[in-house]
């Protein structure tokens, strides 16, 4: 907090100090920082004129990290429509079978089950189908980090959401240096290496024992009082079955045969949904750089727009085919998936800062952060009427990109990519505040 504290004090003081500084002195700026020039891409274009006025390393491949949920998410929406909604259905299928048919909804939840089960009748019923064919079966990017496994903002993904991917556990401390107990609600079959002593605090790390099984968790340190620990799910349709045939069971409902997957046919009765509105994952993956919602958003537009399963693929064809569609040369350009997580995507500052241009009028950019909203929460707050830009970050690298007005009224669109293993994330990111400050003060 001291640290921003002073970072918004000397913004401030910036903001009202002589104007004899020279104009436009970027230079100075990153020489100032200590960060490598050659490890910086900026672009920063007149908003009206499509002009540069400052550029470095602006046509260098770097890795944009979260900036790119603007790019992907905005064909998305356009194919998806602002008024799309993720829907979760249960067909009746003759007289004794229900069919559910998952929508890939990144806020359906374990509650939600419990009123599709509602209207199954608990007498009849012999065999539940799921028609899992909206998404492909790949749960996790190409490219993305094994290493991120336990990563809660790297939840995998695919038809099967549920719950946001993640489950939770509790540890309840015992006597002191006695061995505290673990609470798994979710009955997902996991396997604890318990290692935490009830001590005199909590401090309580949590890691996967792949080398034993996938669902082998390795719980190490202390801890004093009940901690809650957020898990991401490894086999989301092993999750999505055992939370289903659990709200089964508080029906008193028990099949004899497994879940088996199967396409709705025509003769299928829908007889209930569970809906939600697209615009909420909008503002979480702008505002929030939620990953989980901007690869299913990206999925699920390419399934709507080629009438077929939604896979990366999919998703990035109706990225280039939107880039043709504007006028945009994308062909110089890599893309592997939809959040930036991936560290195989490879984008030049020159063209995300013309992308934003093209789509300057565009709805969704409406819902990018101002400072003091999601990840601009403690950044840049003196200009919190003039700047509204998505932030990226992903191990040794940081963007940022957006709209900025200036001191003088004038309008920019610019990016910023930062791809510095020498550096550390809060440096990178005060460069880039402090970058944008000048552009704010001299242009």
């Amino acid at each position: 907090m001291k640290k921003i504290l002073i970072l918004i004090f000397m913004f401030v003081i910036c903001t009202i100090a002589d104007a004899k500084t020279p104009k436009n002195d970027f230079s100075s700026v990153i020489n100032d920082s200590g960060i490598d020039k050659h490890s910086i891409a900026i672009s920063i274009k007149d908003l009206k004129t499509g002009k540069p006025v400052y550029e470095l390393n602006e046509k260098n491949l770097m890795h944009p990290a979260s900036v790119q949920k603007v790019l992907t998410l905005i064909p998305a929406i356009e194919i998806l429509g602002d008024n799309y909604e993720f829907t979760t259905s249960v067909y009746s299928r003759g007289e004794d079978s229900y069919v559910i048919r998952l929508g890939a909804d990144p806020y359906l939840k374990s509650s939600d089950l419990k009123k599709l089960v509602n209207k199954m009748n608990a007498e009849t019923i012999r065999r539940i189908y799921v028609d899992d064919s909206i998404l492909e079966k790949k749960d996790w990017g190409e490219g993305w980090q094994w290493d991120d496994d336990m990563n809660v903002l790297m939840p995998r993904f695919n038809s099967y959401n549920l719950d946001g991917n993640l489950l939770k556990i509790t540890i309840m401390p015992a006597e002191k240096g006695q061995t505290p107990a673990i609470i798994n609600p979710s009955k997902y079959p996991l396997v604890f290496f318990n290692h935490v002593v009830t001590g005199d605090k909590n401090d309580v790390t949590i890691s996967r024992d792949n080398s034993v099984s996938a669902n082998t968790l390795v719980l190490k340190g202390t801890v004093n009082k009940p901690v809650i620990l957020t898990i991401p799910v490894n086999n989301l349709k092993r999750y999505f079955n055992v939370r289903l045939a659990n709200t089964l069971a508080d029906k008193k409902i028990y099949l004899k045969q497994n879940f088996v997957t199967d396409k709705i046919t025509e003769s299928d009765k829908k007889i209930e949904s569970i809906t939600h509105p697209i615009s909420p994952a909008i503002d979480d993956i702008l505002k929030n750089s939620d990953n989980l919602k901007s690869e299913t958003v990206a999925k699920l537009a390419g399934a709507k727009a080629y009438n077929d399963t939604g896979t990366d693929i999919t998703g990035i064809k109706l990225f280039e085919e939107y880039c043709k569609k504007i006028g945009l040369d994308c062909s110089k350009i890599r893309i592997t998936d939809a959040s930036g997580v991936s560290k195989n995507n490879l984008i030049s500052a020159d063209f995300i800062s013309e992308y934003l241009i093209k789509n300057k009028d565009n709805k969704v950019m409406e819902s990018l952060p101002t400072p003091g909203e999601g990840t601009l929460t403690h950044r840049m707050l003196p200009i919190k009427d003039n700047l509204k830009a998505k932030t990226g970050t992903l191990g040794d690298s940081s963007s940022l990109a957006g709209f900025l007005t200036t001191k003088n009224g004038n309008k920019y669109a610019f990016c910023i990519m930062i791809n510095d293993p020498t550096s550390t994330v809060s440096d990178m990111k005060t460069l880039e505040d402090y970058l944008i400050r000048e552009a704010y003060l001299r242009l």
